[in-house]
């Protein structure tokens, strides 16, 4: 729910349950600020209207905000150490892999880290990335990168870091 109070002049307050703010100008032009600190600014010249926004730098979060944001962050990213293949993209996320093991991460979900050492077999289908490994579901994904080559560079290096025979 919110309210909105002109006090003429071109001037009018919203007031938010969540937040309120105050706009200065008229039809050809207005400035408004928010209680976040956002920023906007608007301008209409011959039907055509061109707006600006700009919201403040982030603060750095205090001890406690920055822990959790650490212990979140671990329990969703896996870290790569180096890697024997380029990260490939893949349809909502990408797919990594280095000495240790294949990284799928996906927008929104866990990150999935398979150890190259249970990968029992990797291999390319058109544009799809099949990976079967000891005590994982079989993981079909979906490469969006542009060149194949570049794809089965991928694999092979897969391949090679889990010791298996080119087939």
């Amino acid at each position: 729910m919110s309210t909105s109070i002109n006090l003429g002049g071109g001037v009018r307050v919203r007031l938010g349950t969540k937040s309120s703010s105050i706009s200065m100008g008229g039809k050809n032009g207005r400035v408004t600020l928010n209680s976040k600190g956002r920023r906007t600014t608007t301008l209409r010249v011959g039907g055509v209207s061109v707006t600006s926004s700009s919201s403040p730098a982030k603060q750095k979060p205090g001890k406690k905000q920055a822990a959790a944001s650490r212990q979140s962050t671990t329990a969703t990213r896996a870290r790569l150490g180096t890697l024997v293949a380029p990260r490939r993209s893949i349809v909502n996320g990408w797919v990594a892999c280095d000495a240790r093991a294949v990284v799928v991460h996906r927008a929104g979900q866990d990150d999935v880290r398979i150890p190259v050492a249970q990968v029992t077999q990797a291999w390319l289908e058109g544009k799809n990335l099949a990976l079967m490994a000891r005590g994982y579901d079989p993981l079909y994904l979906r490469l969006t990168t542009l060149l194949t080559s570049w794809d089965m560079r991928f694999v092979e290096a897969v391949a090679k870091a889990a010791g298996l025979s080119p087939s």
